[in-house]
């Protein structure tokens, strides 16, 4: 529900939709149609698709219970590479690779990983290659949040920043302030 919708307009959604179909075995027994009824309003109605699909894989596949690696969790239908690391590393706490902008951002510059064919690769590689062994999930939160609140898009702040003698990005535009004095 929360793909590239706000979570103001899912808090709403969220507790009902979960009350209607509290397993993958209720999901999966619905009817398509009851489904697309339930996610009413929250648009993307082909997410609702896919998670229905998801259920009844999860069903009658995993014995109603989610797969906990990525690669099983990329089979069920509608779940791609970023979906099959964070549902991995926030509800399983396993250490695998999530790369959402804010964490793709603070890849990018920290490691000037450059803006041109091939980046998303690279940048996955470098998502699974930093992840510190048995701290998949705090590392996730921590690179998203970091992205979220400090190597911002517009306004990165660079000073502030916890990891910025080691960011290729953040120590020249450390320099370059320097040379024209503190900033406001």
């Amino acid at each position: 529900m929360l793909q590239q919708t706000q979570v103001k307009r899912v808090l709403d959604f969220y507790p009902k939709f979960l009350a209607r179909y509290p397993t993958a075995e209720e999901l999966a027994a619905a009817s398509p149609a009851a489904v697309r009824e339930a996610w009413e309003g929250l648009g993307y109605y082909r997410r609702a698709e896919n998670l229905h699909r998801a259920a009844r894989e999860v069903a009658e596949r995993h014995g109603g219970r989610f797969p906990d690696t990525p690669e099983a969790l990329r089979s069920l239908p509608g779940v791609g590479r970023y979906t099959a690391g964070a549902v991995a590393s926030f509800a399983f706490e396993r250490d695998a690779a999530i790369l959402d902008t804010n964490a793709a951002r603070v890849l990018s510059r920290v490691f000037g990983a450059g803006r041109r064919r091939g980046r998303a690769g690279r940048l996955w590689a470098l998502a699974a290659a930093v992840v510190p062994p048995g701290r998949g999930y705090d590392f996730n939160q921590g690179i998203m949040d970091l992205g979220a609140t400090v190597c911002t898009a517009r306004r990165p702040a660079c000073p502030r920043c916890p990891v910025r003698r080691a960011c290729r990005t953040g120590a020249s535009a450390m320099a370059v302030a320097g040379r024209r004095g503190p900033q406001k």
